[in-house]
């Protein structure tokens, strides 16, 4: 999954010389966390929630607090890059950039919403652990068996503390029913199946 999939675009930018309370009134009229700062057609900076707390005159101009050089992220990068980005710099946002031009910004909430439509944790899904014996081949005996079982496996984790060995298995499936006959035709012991909690 790349970043253009998943950016927000058009993007709702602000000048570096207006007055932070414009900036303030377009984060609450529009609910973001930050807007990128434009000089013209350039990027400047990006200004963010946090920084208008810090500001004690919000008639200053955003250029006063805002970030300059922000990190940016470019449009065909993979999504996991830019949550490395977000997460190792401790940033809400990326502004994302192709040829010194903006073309979206990229948010942690992107991010994750792109990580749970990746899981499958939000369609007709369940987390199956089981446990198998055999180590070397047990995880593909659990891919084989959740096909035979007309299931998609969307991730598969092997919980190497316990013995027998248990792995967690997030399938997809219309009869999760044929999907446990089959792990279990396969020598898996089905320990529990557990449904994704609802959204509120």
């Amino acid at each position: 999954m790349l970043v253009r999939d998943r950016m927000s675009a058009p993007v709702i930018t602000i000048a570096p010389d207006r007055p932070l309370r414009e900036a303030s009134r377009l984060l609450l009229r529009h609910r973001l966390r930050q807007l990128p700062v434009m000089r013209g057609e350039q990027l400047a900076g990006i200004i963010t929630h946090r920084d208008l707390r810090a500001a004690r005159h919000l008639g200053r101009s955003v250029a006063t607090v805002m970030t300059a050089k922000p990190f940016t992220i470019a449009p065909d990068a993979a999504i996991d890059e830019a949550a490395r980005l977000l997460r190792t710099y401790k940033i809400g946002g990326l502004p994302v950039v192709e040829d010194k031009q903006l073309r979206g910004i990229i948010t942690v909430a992107d991010v994750l919403d792109a990580f749970v439509d990746w899981s499958g944790v939000g369609a007709s899904s369940a987390r199956l652990v089981v446990r198998g014996r055999g180590a070397r081949a047990l995880e593909t005996r659990a891919r084989r068996a959740v096909e035979r079982g007309r299931g998609e496996l969307r991730w598969l984790y092997r919980d190497a503390r316990t013995r027998p060995h248990q792995l967690h298995l997030r399938v997809i499936a219309t009869r999760m029913a044929d999907v446990v006959a089959a792990l279990e035709a396969a020598g898996f012991e089905v320990v529990r199946v557990v449904k994704p909690p609802r959204a509120r």
